[in-house]
């Protein structure tokens, strides 16, 4: 079967756009610190381990991804490299910030992850789409200060290429529209196989012992439908069609309630005794039920788990566990924390070594779905559905932890110092989210 693909991008009325923000994380940091403009900067992991993020210029130094931190520490320094803990509610609130832009923007976005959206571009509207597509890059960085890139294409798949490609090629200064465009083919044909979205190392090892390394290799695969189905199955069936400019994926309205929520953090230091445990085990409780709530759902399991040194008993076990089953599901932290405090309590091990904690909600329905029990004291009463979603509201408005549960012992004056917490030793100011981080003016 041959599809005359032709006629079809003829009477298609519906672009696609991709925008990506450049180097997210370190584009954060310059937002508020222009100083940093032109300067490489790397983003550590939680606990400052190893690299998560760098700017173009870190790049360009051969900075690896994931590279420890203590071990580049002098090679940062004579470089010059600016070093910056991961900083995730600023980055958060400024990926909000972008997609509340491109929502004025575009009638239609899909939030494809924190610096990633689709949007659908009406080519009946906008005539000129790479001149619309400079009009959002503009305004982005205009109003957020977020640089980003757009690639605009008859497909998402195409979309994601053309972004790529815009991003990598200064000739197109960032923009890249690929909809009845000559040099399709070529750019598809300088795409290697693995860098095409949907296709994995494993799937393209596959397909090269076919002759297929490129992009456009594969688009060529459209005219045999059989061996596509046989060697792909229908999700790489949709990805030759839509390299053939078929839109196969629409926006999707909303992204997909989690079904399994995880909160875990490394110690800053390692612990003994189980008081501070305890605390780090209600505080991702804590953050797990903002998470839950969020989404509108209630989680029916709870299980925490204590994470030892597996190297100080090589033979022994490291890892302790246990679990809760809520007879009515609930998203009200107060019982959640009186569930975890009780499963840390009876995995706790004596002069063990523990280095981390993690906190895992499971059966997570919709809260509106819930069955309810008459005689469960667990029940999840519209009393504490209104308490929750009340704190919810004054941590939104005035910071995380404003309003916090004495179990996780934020109160204490020198809570910041815990030693269970995170070492961020390089972390930035959370300029819009924490008042006490809002910039003034400096006067004389």
């Amino acid at each position: 079967m041959i599809l005359n693909l032709e006629n079809f991008n003829n009477r298609s009325s519906i672009a696609y756009a991709m925008i990506d923000c450049n180097n997210f994380y370190a584009s954060c940091e310059r937002a508020f610190n222009p100083s940093l403009e032109g300067k490489p900067i790397v983003i550590l992991s939680n606990n400052d381990g190893c690299v998560i993020a760098r700017s173009e210029e870190a790049k360009d130094l051969d900075i690896p991804m994931g590279a420890p931190e203590f071990k580049f520490r002098t090679f940062f320094r004579e470089k010059n490299v600016t070093v910056r803990s991961s900083n995730y509610p600023l980055y958060g609130d400024m990926s909000n910030r972008v997609m509340e832009t491109l929502r004025h923007l575009t009638h239609d976005i899909e939030v494809y992850s924190i610096d990633e959206a689709f949007a659908e571009v009406s080519t009946n509207t906008f005539s000129d789409l790479e001149e619309y597509g400079r009009h959002i890059k503009e305004t982005v960085y205009k109003w957020t200060g977020i640089p980003v890139s757009v690639g605009i294409a008859p497909s998402k798949t195409l979309a994601k290429i053309a972004n790529e490609t815009a991003k990598r090629n200064p000739v197109y200064n960032g923009v890249l529209s690929l909809c009845d465009n000559p040099v399709v083919d070529q750019i598809l044909k300088n795409m290697p196989l693995q860098k095409v979205w949907g296709i994995g190392h494993g799937l393209t090892v596959r397909l090269n012992r076919f002759d297929v390394k490129t992009a456009y290799d594969l688009k060529q695969k459209v005219d045999y439908k059989r061996w596509v189905r046989k060697h792909l199955n229908v999700t790489g069936l949709r990805t030759v069609l839509e390299l053939n400019g078929l839109p196969c994926m629409k926006l999707s309205d909303a992204l997909d309630s989690r079904k399994g929520i995880l909160t875990s953090r490394m110690f800053g230091k390692p612990l003994y005794n189980l008081e501070p445990i305890q605390e780090a085990v209600a505080t991702y409780i804590s953050r797990a039920g903002e998470k839950l709530r969020a989404q509108k759902s209630v989680a029916s399991c709870m299980h925490v788990t204590l994470i030892g040194d597996r190297y100080d008993n090589l033979k022994g076990k490291y890892k302790y566990g246990g679990g809760h089953f809520f007879q009515v599901p609930t998203a009200h932290t107060p019982t959640m924390i009186q569930a975890g405090m009780a499963i840390s309590k009876s995995v706790f091990q004596p002069d063990t070594k523990f280095k981390k904690a993690a906190v895992m909600l499971t059966g997570i329905v919709p809260h509106s779905e819930v069955q309810m029990d008459l005689f469960d004291p667990e029940l999840y009463t519209q009393k504490q559905f209104h308490l929750m979603n009340c704190i919810d509201q004054i941590n939104t408005r005035h910071g995380r932890n404003t309003a916090a549960f004495a179990a996780t012992g934020q109160h204490r004056k020198n809570s910041e110092e815990a030693n269970w917490k995170m070492n961020q030793n390089y972390l930035s100011k959370r300029y819009t989210t924490e008042w006490k981080d809002i910039m003034t003016a400096k006067t004389k």
